[in-house]
């Protein structure tokens, strides 16, 4: 299954930049979307760069908050 990239808007990503890593040049975090949806365990690379599943349909200004687990 492929996967979707979302750039992150900078605020968005200043925010990733407080946590920890928690691999080389990654965080997980779950996606709280603006509608109430709750995207669990995805992968952001360098605090820009979202991956979602083909399926997973959104844009950054759908993102009410990205919790770091």
């Amino acid at each position: 299954m492929a996967d979707t990239k979302i750039y992150l808007t900078e605020l968005q990503s200043s925010k990733l930049l407080a946590f920890p890593e928690k691999g080389m040049g990654y965080q997980i975090v779950d996606v709280i979307l603006k509608n109430g949806k709750i995207l669990h365990n995805k992968i952001v690379k360098n605090t820009q760069i979202l991956q979602l599943e083909d399926f997973e349909k959104c844009q950054p200004e759908d993102i009410k908050d990205l919790i770091v687990l």
